[in-house]
């Protein structure tokens, strides 16, 4: 009888999520600059270089967000996480972790691409304490999803080891018999 890939399932809905929450993020404009400081300026905590550089820092992430190269690497991420769930309902699951492979392969070139925008990006801020906070905190970030995708790079290269090794099992006992 054979196991039913669970891991695989799990994995693709997760995937599914994050890749209909970045399709959603590309379709909505770029905010403009005086609506950004507008949001900022109810923020009675910051100060005016503060505001300045949290504007100029996101708007450079998301006019970032928005270029050809991610647009491109989210669509086709998003097509892989759909070509491996048609694989894995029909129960083709080499297949299908092929195209999972392929997905997290684009989601660390994705997440590398975010990286040194996030590195250009922290450049524009000029207030130390703001800078290192909010360097920090979206450098932890990218480093915690490229260790997610490298887990789950390694979960599904280890399951598709298994199933060839379970494979070549199975033939060399219908050899014997």
């Amino acid at each position: 009888m054979k196991k039913k890939p669970i891991y695989l399932w799990i994995l693709l809905v997760l995937s599914a999520l994050i890749s209909a929450s970045s399709l959603f993020g590309i379709l909505g404009p770029v905010p403009s600059k005086e609506a950004l400081r507008a949001s900022l300026s109810n923020s009675g905590s910051l100060t005016a270089q503060q505001i300045e550089d949290t504007v100029n820092y996101t708007y450079q992430v998301t006019a970032s967000s928005h270029s050809i190269f991610n647009v491109v690497l989210i669509v086709l991420s998003a097509i892989l996480v759909v070509v491996a769930f048609v694989f894995l309902v029909r129960k083709n699951v080499q297949f299908a972790n092929y195209a999972y492979l392929g997905y997290l392969l684009l989601a660390i070139v994705g997440l590398v691409y975010s990286f040194m925008n996030i590195q250009d990006a922290i450049q524009l801020i000029k207030d130390d304490t703001l800078g290192l906070g909010i360097g920090t905190l979206a450098k932890g970030t990218v480093i915690l999803f490229m260790i997610i995708n490298v887990l789950f790079l390694a979960l599904v290269l280890y399951k598709m080891w298994r199933q060839q090794k379970d494979l070549a099992e199975e033939a060399e006992a219908e050899e014997v018999a």
